[in-house]
């Protein structure tokens, strides 16, 4: 049951987690079905300020088409281009958790650092070494993934990384499975290209974000089409995104 001490302990139980030491990651919430050895294991990493059905699209189209065992939403304590608003990381992940409960087959985590490749070696430390990351991920955060500034040697860096991992991204309005096997033709990302997933989420999802529930709150209107409903009661409880 969430309550403000609830929330308090999981912004501590965040804050432990230092970007600067070791990737290391807190395992909030299990799923209550058994993953296999040898799984494959969705991860949708996100802001979730708040959580919305193009979040649960995002996990579900996910699942169905890669047949993945099991779905992790990931919370990050360090984020490479945006500071914390709205919802503190407590708050959110009292939505995820209350989320993640009534489904059998996700799990909520906190990670410490930022940056996928990162994130990667974080997960391996609680998974067995023959588990298959699928990073689940929107345009913009597809675009950083590529983005030389970001690394040290980006080239030799992904390389690992996708040695044990696939990225899953999805159409948004403005940014249609075309244009992003545009973009993955360059020669920097071509040789990455097979272990880049796209999936199409339905139209009646893909123009929600979290921007859009936090000014129809601002405007007092309803968010009963934009989140779950344990999310909304979530946001209510907590009184979340007021004017």
């Amino acid at each position: 049951m969430t309550n403000h001490q609830t929330v308090h302990h999981y912004q501590n139980e965040m804050a432990a987690l230092s970007p600067q030491g070791q990737p290391a990651l807190k395992i909030f919430c299990r799923p209550t079905q058994h993953t296999p050895t040898g799984q494959q294991i969705g991860v949708l990493d996100a802001s979730y300020n708040p959580f919305t059905f193009a979040h649960e699209a995002l996990l579900k189209c996910s699942f169905e088409a890669l047949l993945l065992n099991e779905m992790i939403l990931m919370l990050s304590r360090a984020n490479v281009d945006k500071e914390i608003f709205g919802a503190n990381l407590g708050q959110r992940l009292a939505m995820l958790i209350n989320y993640a409960q009534h489904h059998t087959h996700h799990a909520v985590v906190g990670c410490s650092h930022a940056r996928f490749v990162d994130k990667i070696q974080a997960l391996q430390t609680q998974y067995t070494a023959d588990a298959t990351f699928y990073f689940i991920v929107g345009h913009d955060t597809l675009i950083r993934l590529f983005d030389a500034k970001y690394y040290n040697n980006m080239h030799d860096e992904l390389r690992i990384f996708f040695s044990s991992a696939h990225i899953i991204t999805a159409n948004r309005e403005t940014h249609d499975k075309k244009a992003i096997q545009i973009f993955l033709q360059h020669p920097d990302r071509s040789c990455f290209a097979s272990h880049i997933h796209i999936i199409t989420l339905p139209e009646t999802v893909a123009h929600i974000s979290s921007t859009l529930v936090r000014q129809q709150i601002q405007q007092k209107k309803t968010i009963a089409h934009l989140v779950p409903k344990n999310i909304a009661l979530t946001i209510q409880k907590l009184g979340l995104y007021q004017p």
